[in-house]
């Protein structure tokens, strides 16, 4: 889409925009709100435009840089991308468990906070895989060359014992399989709630694994 914002004293310039809402993350015709610059010296201007979705009507913020030369203003669109939230809801134990689960966990926010939300989904379904499998063998290690082989869903109703950690597990898979093909089977959910259901996933996994530590220093402390 294209607009036309406030660069300068006087000046104004046509930019191009994203049709996009980074709210609710559906197409729409941005509404300008306003748009204003700073001078960061005598030839660069910083530039804000605000725009409001028609749609959710909530708001957000596109930034520029406008570089005055001899043939006027040359702007640039930056591409701000956020910082990753400090609180990763992903234990030392949990890590330790599932390291590679982690790593695919981070890499989904990072597609998230980009704003990559078919990506984001479908990288949130392979981490519920590697947590879970990865889980699974901890608890069940005679089983791993099975366990490594065998369907997620199938995984988890054999090896979670567990009711709410299985219905998390389950849901996620649920959600998760739905992101991954063109078909959902349920479209009254996105990947936010299968972010929401891997976080469950991730709780009780910690709690099972302090349990089991608990456990065995119960154990051991009888024998003693």
């Amino acid at each position: 889409m294209l607009t036309k914002i406030n660069i300068g004293y006087s000046s104004t310039k046509i930019v191009e925009i994203d049709d996009f809402c980074p709210n609710c993350k559906k197409p729409t015709n941005p509404h300008l709100v306003n748009s204003t610059y700073f001078e960061l010296n005598k030839t660069v201007n910083s530039v804000v435009a605000t725009f409001r979705c028609l749609g959710c009507l909530h708001f957000w913020n596109d930034e520029f840089v406008a570089t005055y030369t001899s043939n006027g203003y040359i702007v640039e669109h930056l591409k701000v991308t956020p910082n990753l939230p400090s609180d990763i809801p992903i234990s030392d134990d949990v890590e330790l468990v599932s390291p590679i689960g982690k790593q695919i966990y981070v890499q989904a926010l990072k597609a998230e906070h980009e704003q990559l939300d078919h990506i984001a989904g479908i990288g949130y379904r392979k981490a519920l895989e590697f947590f879970v499998k990865d889980f699974s063998i901890v608890t069940n290690p005679d089983d791993e060359d099975k366990i490594i082989k065998m369907p997620l869903k199938q995984v988890i109703e054999k090896y979670i014992k567990d009711d709410d950690l299985k219905t998390f597990a389950l849901a996620s898979a649920y959600i998760g399989n739905d992101e991954g093909h063109y078909y959902r089977n349920n479209p009254d959910k996105d990947f936010s709630h299968l972010k929401n259901y891997l976080h469950g996933v991730i709780h009780y996994m910690e709690m099972k694994l302090n349990f089991l530590d608990a456990q065995e220093l119960v154990n051991r402390s009888k024998k003693s």
